[in-house]
């Protein structure tokens, strides 16, 4: 956890004592009040304010002295690494913080919940000592940055098994989904491994005129992931796998794709921008459950795909762009391209706009029937169709407008 002197010297007496006594001289310019602007990933606000009293809850950012920023990432053993970035502005401009606290899987929710508060508590308490405010703040808990085991008999290697099964139905449909998934993984700084076990079961019955239909479809897969770290901003790794899907008309794919990776910011900052370019090279082998419209029962193929992605998150708002584009060898026309961009940005006051789309061009569809699929499998989606492209575009706007602050909790007659 990256502290300055101020927080320091607070942990020191917090040590000592569960009480702190925040106080400080009022300065020439009159009292300060600490205002705050949450601009936050993953956090309970209602908790916040019901936790923290002693500060104003800025509904604009424009109206704080204190941007708080988070962000939120998983670690390794599935955990979660929370970021905390204090930035001053008005009166506080360059005090700004960073803390973090890392949760463990064993943690309840109540307990990540009081344990990232106490951090955001801690953090606003070098604002509260700089301001006019005298208040109680009171840390209680557990050590909120995370423990360091000295020993790790399962070598940072983590297990899930989940199970999930979706019913729903009616007098003339019905849908019945089962899906099994395993998954280990072993992250340390050296080293990511990942794999990963799925299967899915999916099936729709319909009664239409006297007619009943059923449509099925299954898939199942194993996919492996081990990436080496080279430095602060490079990767090398393979990503393989076996495969299969009715819905795709495949009986069994393989595929072995090694992988470098470039961030061209330190990969330690890559919660709050990044800028990655991947390259992955490798082989597919194919056996489809139907002939294809290229004449193809099974067959060989080589492909590459290169990668570049974006991100940035920062007072202002954040932005996302992904681009991807892949080929196969054999012919070159059997290609794709892919571009993904999302952007959440604060115009003015409370007023914010929301843009997300992707799009993409489709011609390697190789699995496609070469038989036509009838009306009924194509209206249940039974089978993958042919296409040139497909697209999403998602575009928002909100203004809020009233009190600057949003202090009280009333959750009486809720939901």
């Amino acid at each position: 956890m990256k502290i300055s002197f101020t927080t320091l010297f607070l942990l020191f007496l917090i040590f000592f004592h569960p009480t702190v006594m925040i106080a400080s001289s009022i300065p020439d310019g009159g009292p300060i009040e600490v205002n705050v602007f949450f601009d936050t990933e993953g956090i309970d606000l209602t908790h916040i304010r019901q936790e923290i009293k002693h500060v104003n809850y800025s509904r604009t950012s424009d109206a704080a002295n204190v941007h708080l920023l988070s962000t939120l990432q998983r670690t390794g053993g599935s955990g979660r690494q929370y970021l905390f970035y204090f930035i001053g502005a008005g009166e506080f401009e360059g005090l700004n913080d960073t803390l973090y606290y890392f949760s463990s899987p064993d943690k309840t929710n109540s307990e990540i919940r009081d344990n990232y508060t106490n951090v955001i508590r801690l953090g606003l308490a070098r604002y509260l000592a700089h301001g006019s405010q005298k208040v109680d703040v009171k840390f209680n808990g557990e050590h909120t940055v995370g423990e360091i085991e000295n020993e790790d008999k399962w070598d940072s290697w983590v297990f899930a098994i989940r199970g999930n099964t979706n019913i729903h139905g009616e007098e003339t449909e019905r849908e019945f989904d089962l899906d099994f998934a395993i998954d280990a993984e072993r992250i340390t700084p050296e080293w990511r491994v990942e794999f990963d076990v799925d299967s899915r079961y999916d099936e729709d019955w319909y009664k239409t005129d006297g007619e009943e239909i059923t449509a099925t479809r299954t898939s199942r897969a194993f996919e492996s992931l081990i990436v080496k770290s080279i430095g602060n901003h490079m990767a090398v790794g393979v990503n393989s796998g076996i495969s299969s899907s009715t819905y795709s008309n495949i009986k069994l794919d393989f595929w072995a794709l090694p992988a470098v990776e470039y961030n061209l910011f330190p990969y330690e900052l890559s919660s709050r921008k990044q800028l990655r370019f991947s390259y992955r090279l490798g082989y597919n082998g194919r056996e489809y459950l139907d002939t294809t419209i290229y004449n193809k029962i099974n067959e060989d193929l080589f492909r590459q795909i290169l990668s570049i992605a974006y991100k940035v998150q920062e007072k202002w708002g954040s932005a996302y762009t992904s681009i991807s584009t892949k080929n196969y060898f054999h012919d070159f026309d059997k290609n794709s391209f892919a571009i993904y961009s999302g952007l959440y940005l604060r115009v003015w006051k409370g007023l914010s706009l929301n843009v997300s789309g992707e799009y993409s061009i489709i011609n390697d569809r190789l699995s496609i029937l070469k038989s036509e699929a009838t009306v009924e499998e194509i209206l249940t989606k039974q089978v993958q169709q042919a296409t040139a492209y497909n697209y999403r575009l998602r575009v928002g706007l909100s203004f809020t407008f009233g009190s600057l602050y949003n202090n009280v909790v009333n959750p009486r007659l809720k939901g």
